[in-house]
């Protein structure tokens, strides 16, 4: 999919960025650090061993071409860019021309519906109310709010998710894998994949998934 014109970036600092440079076989790990929309992106000079650094330096000129990917809500998301400097103080930064469009590929095997639902996760020893974002029949993502004492659930640990879903008057518990968790200065967002459900919570998740796509589209 390639998005033109007026889009959103939805890449916040801290992002993970798999950058390739022309001249360069080697990609490189980095981190965004901020953007401004139609003038720059900036990511942290990438780590490299002392003797790969030398071949690095002397590629990072201006107008070199850089393509950029990074994930984004289950997407890996890509862009071209022209290299417009490179700086050592006060950080090792590079400087990015922003990307004129957007090309996003879906790596998820199930397309996720767009929600926004109350619910609540089980915790260590007790609950947390949050937001149900998204869904779909393999999994969803849960957002809640960042709280010193909630402790941050571990990749692949095992928790309980329980909300209401449209059309259905109890409460519905699925019981969860921890697959992504991204922290920001409010939330904790929470990528989630469901384990083995019984048969009735199942044919429930079908049911509004079939009610949303249709109202949806």
């Amino acid at each position: 999919m390639r998005f033109r014109g007026d889009f959103s970036l939805h890449c916040p600092p801290g992002t993970r960025v798999l950058l390739e440079l022309a001249g360069l076989e080697e990609k490189l790990a980095t981190a965004c650090v901020g953007h401004q929309r139609g003038r720059f992106v900036v990511v942290q000079m990438p780590s490299t061993t002392e003797t790969a650094r030398d071949a690095l330096y002397q590629l990072l000129y201006p107008d070199n071409t850089v393509i950029a990917r990074y994930l984004h809500e289950g997407s890996v998301v890509g862009f071209s860019a022209r290299l417009i400097r490179c700086i050592q103080i006060p950080f090792p930064l590079i400087f990015l021309t922003y990307p004129a469009h957007l090309e996003s590929h879906d790596l998820r095997k199930h397309k996720r519906i767009t929600c926004c639902l109350p619910g609540r996760i089980r915790l260590g020893d007790g609950y947390v109310e949050g937001l149900l974002m998204d869904v779909s029949i393999s999994g969803c993502q849960f957002s809640i709010p960042r709280k010193a004492s909630a402790p941050e659930p571990a990749i692949d640990a095992v928790v309980e998710l329980s909300c209401e879903l449209i059309g259905s008057a109890a409460q519905t518990t699925f019981t969860c894998a921890v697959k992504r968790v991204l922290t920001s200065a409010r939330r904790v967002d929470l990528g989630l994949k469901f384990k083995e459900m019984p048969q009735a919570i199942r044919e429930s998740l079908v049911d509004y998934l079939n009610t949303a796509r249709h109202v949806l589209g």
